[in-house]
């Protein structure tokens, strides 16, 4: 659809926490400490909104329809998602300070598998999430923010882009094969079942 276009984040945008959310699903449980979900959208909306952290604008790019945005994708190289592992854990701690101190020591496990997901490989950009609003499915506004993330890869002259996704989430494996993505590394830590998903890029003839 012509009507779509892909700018970058804005931190102003009142839908960012929502797709982060919805991107996350139950890992953001350990991120921020509660299965409340309106708390989690507040929090993600907060960090969206602010710098230097994995859930930023900064690293975000959304899909709108119109005036409305439908959907959303971060990417980065897994180089700069690694550095922002220590500022998204400070920011979450000033955010909900003694709570989420005290749900992280009572599911160390799960805190501790998130920390340590191994996601990407130096060698390559990452697509940390993605996601797209109900009321924007059918105009295929993932492929469209897939394809544009590829593009950012080659333009920084990487020649892989990998991502992650739930290992029960068949539809979305369905849809990355069709894009040119391989399962190339399964990660099992408890209670994460996911697979590590990559596409090699055409470099850019020079």
């Amino acid at each position: 659809m012509d009507n779509i276009t892909i700018m970058n984040g804005n931190p102003k945008s009142a839908s960012g926490g929502r797709l982060m959310g919805m991107a996350l699903d139950y890992m953001a449980y350990p991120l921020v400490g509660s299965i409340d979900q309106t708390l989690i959208e507040s929090t993600l909306q907060q960090l969206w909104g602010l710098g230097k952290n994995r859930f930023s604008h900064q690293y975000a790019f959304e899909a709108r329809l119109d005036d409305t945005t439908i959907g959303m994708i971060t990417c980065y190289p897994v180089s700069v998602m690694d550095k922002l592992v220590w500022p998204t854990v400070r920011e979450l701690i000033k955010m909900r300070k003694w709570k989420l101190v005290k749900h992280s020591l009572l599911h160390l496990q799960d805190l501790w598998s998130m920390v340590s997901l191994n996601e990407g490989r130096a060698d390559e950009y990452h697509i940390g999430a993605l996601a797209t609003l109900p009321e924007g499915r059918g105009y295929g506004i993932g492929s469209k923010l897939i394809h544009f993330a590829e593009e950012k890869a080659r333009l920084s002259n990487y020649g892989k882009c990998s991502l992650t996704v739930k290992q029960e989430n068949l539809r979305a494996i369905k849809l990355y094969e069709r894009l040119g993505y391989q399962i190339t590394d399964t990660i099992e830590k408890k209670p994460y079942y996911l697979y590590r998903m990559v596409k090699p890029l055409p470099r850019i003839l020079t």
